[in-house]
């Protein structure tokens, strides 16, 4: 068979540019460290690459997520902290201005520390994260949530919490809104309150407030009317007596499940009203107190009237307490669920890099000797081609 001095040329050529190739596909896996350079290397190994790859951004985006949360929970869990300070710095100041040698000076002193007191409570609920949006708005995160209108605080950010997905089937509150933690606060012990009517003349007061037999009560309104210094009834709306018994100061009266204990001693026509309690914010309970400490003294009937708003407050605020307590350990449970995700996913993680690193890894000890290889035939082919190119008649002429 007849071959051209061009074939010859052509096909060695085409030996060393392929050499050179292999070679070349060899020094870049040695340089990655990796075995898979495009997918036509392994296509079955480059598409499970792609999929551990996409399960790894995956858990990357959650491990953001779950920072982002983790900060903005811890935020608020400092916030509520101070909340909790400033409820037990107003008890204090309540329980002190609740001591009858204050004078109608010192308990005006009193009622102005609680309105400063107000006026950070304000500043906690309108509390803002690192993005300059508002931890008590709810979804509403860019609207101020609390204002002070005419009427008292108004709550203008969302009902629901902002959500964020720490992993493909759990997702976490990123906070409270703040209608669930400032407000709704349920007055005196939770279902039911009592107060002095304006009107008394006798130096009785509220107490204490139970419910010895939870459902007796069917939760509509009652009056205790006292007929004489040592003997009470109760009426209902309709006027009817419902139950009626003797008095002695410092004694409980009871009826329809509910135990109500007054200090003092009422006069014969004093009334208490009974109701079922109502949701309050945490603002109102702040002004009210201040209000009864700034209400002015004229008669033994007005002190004990002044004791009685005092006393409801303090209820009031160990019910706001419970409720700041109550948020604040589901701030904390939902940082430790953060925390226990992140601690499963660093697992989840690992094991994915495990997996990834046997399908695209390099075997250094098989790439070095192919990369050997590959220098030998090059070498051969550039050697085998030099002595083609010596192979022409002019060669032997002299």
């Amino acid at each position: 068979m007849r071959i051209s001095t061009t074939q010859i040329y052509n096909s060695g050529i085409d030996s060393i540019q392929r050499q050179q190739a292999e070679l070349n596909r060899v020094q870049q896996q040695l340089a990655t460290g990796k075995r898979i350079l495009s997918p036509s290397d392994d296509p079955g190994g480059a598409v499970q690459s792609l999929q551990f790859r996409d399960s790894m951004a995956r858990l990357e985006q959650y491990a953001r997520n779950g920072s982002m949360a983790s900060a903005r929970l811890g935020q608020e869990e400092a916030v509520l902290g101070q909340a909790l300070d400033s409820l037990q710095r107003v008890r204090e100041l309540a329980i002190q201005g609740n001591n009858a040698t204050q004078t109608p000076e010192t308990r005006r002193a009193i009622a102005t520390e609680i309105r400063q007191q107000l006026a950070a409570m304000y500043d906690l609920a309108n509390t803002r994260d690192a993005n300059g949006e508002y931890i008590f708005a709810g979804f509403a995160s860019l609207d101020r949530p609390f204002t002070e209108g005419p009427g008292g605080a108004v709550y203008n950010g969302g009902s629901e919490a902002r959500q964020v997905a720490i992993s493909d089937g759990r997702r976490i509150d990123l906070g409270d809104p703040g209608d669930a933690v400032f407000m709704g606060i349920p007055e005196g012990n939770g279902t039911f309150v009592v107060t002095e009517n304006a009107a008394n003349t006798g130096t009785g007061s509220v107490r204490e407030m139970t419910v010895s037999s939870p459902g007796a009560w069917d939760g509509t309104p009652r009056t205790i009317r006292f007929t004489a210094p040592d003997a009470w009834e109760a009426v209902d709306a309709g006027n009817n007596v419902v139950a009626s018994g003797s008095y002695a100061e410092g004694g409980t009266i009871n009826f329809d499940g509910l135990s109500v204990r007054l200090g003092g001693a009422p006069a014969a026509g004093d009334t208490f009203e009974l109701r079922a309690s109502t949701g309050q914010d945490i603002f109102a309970i702040y002004s009210s107190l201040a209000d009864a400490l700034e209400q002015p003294v004229a008669g033994p009937a007005d002190t004990a009237r002044q004791a009685g708003a005092i006393g409801r407050a303090l209820g009031d605020l160990d019910q706001a307490a419970g409720r700041m307590s109550d948020v604040r350990s589901s701030v904390g449970a939902r940082l430790n669920a953060i925390e226990a995700q992140d601690q499963q996913r660093e697992v989840e993680f690992l094991e994915l890099s495990r997996t990834l690193s046997e399908i695209e890894d390099l075997d250094y000890a098989e790439a070095i000797s192919k990369f050997n290889l590959r220098m030998a035939g090059l070498q051969a082919a550039q050697q085998s081609y030099t002595m083609f190119t010596r192979m022409s008649l002019f060669d032997f002429l002299r």
